[in-house]
């Protein structure tokens, strides 16, 4: 693995999308094998796909994605948390911002942005696995055991 500059990003979390982005993360452990085997790495890898598509792409995943269920939460607070992600997923996120901006008028935060991508992937996510995603894990473990290929 190579070596790899990160920056401390700050990530304003509704608590259900951060439930959506861990059960995601655990779904994809078992059912993508390219899927990174570190929560911050499955984010950053959202991140990266988010900014990769185009301004039109992000904005019509975002309509679809306004009244999804994890966006809506009774019960807890918002709260934010530090992700070290590397520099090179900040500047596309930052670049994918400028260009929503200048193409569409979306002004958007990076939480924003990080909302939207996590429920895209998770979407994804969940097409892979072909069912509901698994309850998110109430505590996320350093690098978990992946399932194996079949030999």
């Amino acid at each position: 693995m190579t070596s790899q500059t990160t920056i401390p990003v700050g990530i304003y979390w509704k608590p259900g999308v951060w439930d959506l982005a861990r059960s995601a993360y655990v779904a994809d452990l078992d059912t993508a094998a390219d899927s990174p085997g570190s929560f911050v790495g499955w984010l950053a890898q959202a991140l990266e796909l988010h900014a990769r598509r185009s301004p039109q792409q992000r904005a019509e995943l975002a309509a679809a994605g306004e009244k999804h269920p994890a966006l809506v939460s009774v019960t807890r607070k918002s709260f934010n948390k530090k992700h070290d992600l590397p520099a090179s997923t900040m500047e596309a996120v930052e670049d994918a911002l400028v260009s929503d901006r200048q193409e569409l008028g979306r002004m958007l935060a990076r939480s924003a942005f990080a909302q939207e991508a996590v429920i895209a992937s998770a979407e994804d996510a969940r097409r892979r696995l072909g069912r509901d995603l698994p309850p998110p894990p109430q505590k996320l473990s350093n690098r978990p055991p992946r399932r194996r290929p079949a030999r």
